[in-house]
């Protein structure tokens, strides 16, 4: 029974028609529901704004003149004390600016006393016993520093140098070294006679050598020699001198 009261018995094709022509209707309806206000505007209310107008304000007031709002002074009144009471005097002017006051220094303020100082005209009372003490007081002379003598210098001795020659002797070897012969020389055959300048010091040694010539492989062994030198210190009028001498080394091939 309840399925009779829920259910048609129509054809099935009927029913499928049926629910078709429904919503076909229904997108009808919402389509023209919104495609009238775009077709016929004319038909949308019309929106009143109601807009309250407020009346125009009064105009300002004009401008004062310069020199108008220029506030006079107020009176002062001017206090003048007459013994046990004080009364308020009205000034006949007003005053263009400010009033010092001057108040006489009563009497018996001050510092009892020498004022300043204690003696002397200037700076204390004049006349005063203390003027008296100071000037008998014995003044000691101010000390002067003594000037700082530094000693001069002693001049440099100035050491002479001579060459041999005349009254100039060279003193006597004391000790000289042989050269060694470079085994590189000796290797290359190399053979000669080297010449130096040397300067004899007034303590005997050599202070300085100059190479004059040789081969430049046999020099280093010359000179090596030549420091090795010393002389009897030389001596001219008994002032002892340095001498310039000439070593020559030879060396040879056996």
């Amino acid at each position: 029974m309840f399925e009779q009261a829920t259910l048609t018995d129509g054809p099935a094709g009927k029913r499928v028609w049926t629910a078709f022509l429904g919503l076909t209707s229904q997108a009808a309806l919402v389509s023209l529901a919104v495609l009238a206000p775009m077709v016929w505007p004319q038909v949308l209310p019309t929106a009143r704004f109601l807009e309250t107008l407020a009346p125009p304000l009064p105009p300002a007031p004009p401008p004062k003149p310069l020199g108008s709002d220029v506030r006079k002074p107020a009176r002062t009144a001017a206090v003048r004390s007459t013994g046990w009471r004080t009364v308020f005097v009205e000034p006949r002017r007003i005053p263009t600016g400010p009033i010092p006051l001057i108040e006489d220094e009563p009497t018996g303020a001050g510092v009892a006393g020498v004022p300043v100082g204690f003696g002397g005209p200037d700076n204390g009372v004049p006349g005063g016993i203390f003027q008296d003490i100071v000037r008998a007081l014995p003044v000691a002379p101010p000390r002067v520093a003594a000037p700082v003598v530094r000693p001069a210098p002693e001049p440099a001795t100035v050491i002479r140098r001579y060459t041999v020659g005349g009254d100039v002797r060279l003193g006597g070897v004391l000790h000289k070294a042989e050269p060694q012969y470079p085994p590189l020389a000796k290797a290359a055959r190399v053979a000669g006679d080297v010449e130096l300048e040397c300067v004899v010091g007034v303590d005997g040694h050599i202070h300085e050598v100059k190479v004059r010539s040789g081969n430049p492989l046999l020099v280093h062994a010359a000179v090596d020699a030549a420091w090795q030198w010393v002389y009897t210190p030389s001596k001219l009028n008994g002032v002892p001198i340095e001498i310039v001498t000439i070593l020559t080394f030879s060396f040879r091939l056996n």
